[in-house]
């Protein structure tokens, strides 16, 4: 399971990004999600779930040429889980223009994958609110 942090925005130490997974150390493999806080809750909702998909999905490959098809789809993953909570999605578009280019066996493949996590996250969104209520 990975933990997560919110970083006030004048401690933050990751340059112009929202959020990151990265691993903790060498000895602890689990992913740490740290996202840096903002007014806009849609906003940084939308970057949380997108750094959770990255811990789902990618957290243990380490090949960087297909970095941007991985953030294609985390912000997928984000962007379905963030329609289902009624968040705005909009900032989501750029990101996914991405596929255009990519063939339709490729696309089918991503898709399972962006599925089964958004499926993931939501079933532990809808048991965190039973819970609260």
């Amino acid at each position: 399971m990975s933990q997560s942090r919110l970083h006030p925005d004048e401690d933050w130490s990751h340059g112009e990004a929202k959020g990151i997974c990265e691993q903790r150390s060498l000895v602890d493999v689990q992913p740490l999600v740290e996202v840096r806080d903002r007014e806009n809750d849609a906003d940084l909702s939308r970057t949380l779930i997108h750094e959770y998909a990255h811990a789902l999905l990618h957290f243990d490959v380490d090949d960087n040429t297909e970095r941007a098809k991985r953030e294609v789809e985390a912000e997928a993953v984000a962007y379905v889980v963030g329609r289902y909570c009624g968040l705005d999605t909009s900032g989501s578009a750029f990101y996914l223009a991405a596929w255009e280019s990519d063939d339709p066996e490729v696309v089918r493949e991503r898709l399972g994958r962006i599925s089964w996590t958004a499926e993931e996250l939501i079933d532990v969104l809808e048991d965190r609110l039973s819970q609260r209520y």
